[in-house]
């Protein structure tokens, strides 16, 4: 009846009263049937959304070459392309020898590239809408925000904070469309055909001092196309006057190249093409997702503040 029933508080154990014992395999068990809990990062997904002041892309076939080489990077492309290193020398002796000797060594060149228009920078950019679905970033048409235009895959880290690419935009179950941007830049073929020619005629030198030109200035060139939708996003107010901050991520935002880890899929370029037409600036890719002419990037740039390099393992 009734009266027999024993009425324990909630979390108390009634006395002679063993709970059953669990093995580890069979808790394994369990566990392994449950749905696994896909890891969640600590990236912020509300972020205010920037309105682009147009939507699809946009050419730019005339670029004064001095607008990208204000943003090359003097380090990467005198130490690392040209292989002028500090090695035992003082940061003081090393700053004289780069200003005495290679400093004028670039500025000759930079002078013969201008007067001889070896270096071409051009640019296709443009704004899109978009969301995330998990890792999947979905590209929507401005026009009608039903139609897919493009979707792509981004992996994510195994390990925390577990970011991935798409986590820098706003998700499908939110109500806001995110906007992304893709650019592609290139300082065209003539550089490539020219530092040829050197290496053919053994100006060895000459060959590796254009050659890294040509691809320093490729990468200032996206730097610049950068800050332009920086600009046009009215998010550059945040950027640093230090040029040396800039190649340090210290604006908002970040660009992203294919190929490189939290892209690593070159075929995705392919994606570009219908979005930007880069063609329009004698782009094509080749069948192993490579650019020609070699002096060219791609970039996925996202506005997000939280939004820097990061390795996936």
């Amino acid at each position: 009846g009734g009266e027999d029933e024993l009425v324990v508080p909630a979390g108390v154990e009634p006395q002679g009263f063993e709970p059953p014992v669990i093995s580890d395999r069979a808790r394994d068990e369990v566990a392994a049937k449950k749905p696994p809990i896909a890891p969640i990062s600590d990236i912020s997904r509300n972020e205010p959304v920037p309105e682009p002041p147009f939507w699809g892309s946009r050419v730019i076939e005339h670029v004064d070459v001095k607008a990208p080489l204000s943003y090359i990077n003097e380090n990467m492309l005198f130490q690392v392309q040209w292989g002028y290193r500090k090695a035992r020398r003082s940061p003081e002796d090393f700053a004289r020898y780069v200003n005495d000797e290679v400093r004028p060594i670039y500025r000759k060149l930079v002078e013969q590239c201008e007067r001889e228009g070896i270096l071409e920078p051009k640019a296709v950019y443009g704004f899109w809408p978009c969301q995330a679905d998990g890792d999947t970033l979905i590209i929507f048409d401005p026009n009608d925000h039903t139609r897919v235009l493009e979707t792509f895959d981004f992996p994510r880290q195994r390990k925390a904070p577990y970011w991935c690419l798409s986590d820098f935009f706003r998700p499908v179950t939110d109500d806001k469309l995110d906007v992304v941007a893709f650019s592609l830049v290139t300082v065209g073929s003539k550089v490539s055909a020219v530092a040829r020619e050197w290496f053919a005629a053994d100006r060895y030198t000459d060959y590796l001092h254009l050659h890294g030109l040509g691809v320093e200035t490729a990468e200032a060139m996206a730097e610049y196309i950068h800050k332009q939708i920086r600009a046009e996003w009215g998010i550059a107010d945040d950027d640093p006057r230090d040029r040396q901050l800039i190649f340090k991520q210290k604006y908002r935002g970040s660009r992203y190249s294919f190929g490189y880890p939290a892209c690593p899929r070159l075929e995705d370029q392919l994606k570009l093409w219908p979005l930007l037409k880069p063609e329009r600036i004698g782009v094509t890719l080749s069948e192993e997702f490579q650019l020609e002419p070699e002096q060219s990037t791609t970039a996925l740039i996202t506005h997000h503040r939280q939004a820097k390099y990061f390795n996936v393992v």
